[in-house]
């Protein structure tokens, strides 16, 4: 009859130590990859900031300084036919970005010294029709077919690419339950984090209601630039600083960066 040694048998597998040791290990892998993606959005949120969004607050600001008048107020500050200067940026620097028959952004500022075609940085060349609406400016790009200097792209962690599209207009905003007159770069079809983003490189948190960068809420939160609006519109319909919602990180937002002047 054969005997077995029960205690001569040998049991493989892995010792609890070492399955806290492969834990431990992909814990790391998982730890790197992730911080990983965190500073590569990081990075393209302040590439966006830096680069478009902010960059057409310093052309703004820059061509105040220069004249003492305001962008886009005007006639002879790059509005095209659309209003006398009245002290309010008129808005819809989409179709105003050219000069047609009389001259546009470009045109004004380039006189004085201020080159967008140089200091925006688009991942765009033609103009782009997107779920706002139509907003191209013609069949061809600006500054000499190489770039549309009022879109780009950005990705959302939850939307994928969105197209941005960038315009300058006095709005009456409310923020911190204070009501007031300011002028404002207005930036469409935002994906919410990319905004928290923003709100975080801009203001250090990301509140959407305080600060200088801001959720846009009321008559011009839509994600569609009007065709017109009244010459009265912002005091009559004025926006609200929003905070940005979490369950709203698959949708896009309407982000507004206040200017200094």
């Amino acid at each position: 009859m054969i005997s077995l040694n029960l205690r001569n048998k040998k049991v493989s597998g892995f010792t609890l130590v070492e399955m806290a040791i492969v834990l431990v290990i992909i814990g790391i892998i998982l730890a790197g990859v992730m911080k990983g993606r965190d500073i590569v959005r990081g990075s393209q949120v302040k590439q966006f900031s830096q680069q478009f969004a902010q960059k057409w607050g310093t052309i703004a600001q820059t061509y105040y300084d220069k004249t003492g008048q305001i962008l886009l107020d005007g006639n002879d500050n790059g509005a095209r036919n659309a209003d006398v200067t009245n002290g309010i940026m008129s808005g819809r620097l989409n179709v105003r970005i050219n000069g047609a028959g009389a001259s546009g952004v470009l045109d004004v500022c380039e006189a004085v010294g201020i080159t967008p075609c140089t200091l925006i940085k688009s991942k765009l060349t033609l103009p782009v029709t997107t779920i706002q609406g139509n907003v191209t400016s013609g069949t061809t790009a600006h500054c000499n077919s190489d770039v549309n200097i009022v879109q780009t792209t950005v990705e959302g962690e939850y939307t994928g690419n969105s197209v941005v599209t960038v315009d300058l207009r006095t709005i009456m905003a409310t923020v911190s339950g204070m009501t007031s007159q300011r002028n404002a770069v207005i930036l469409f079809n935002v994906p919410t984090d990319v905004a928290q983003g923003l709100d975080t490189v801009i203001d250090g948190q990301a509140d959407g209601e305080s600060g200088t960068c801001i959720g846009v809420q009321g008559a011009y939160a839509m994600n569609a630039i009007p065709t017109a609006f009244p010459r009265a519109w912002n005091a009559v319909n004025p926006v609200t600083a929003t905070a940005w919602d979490p369950a709203s990180n698959g949708q896009v937002q309407t982000v507004g960066i206040i200017l200094d002047y």
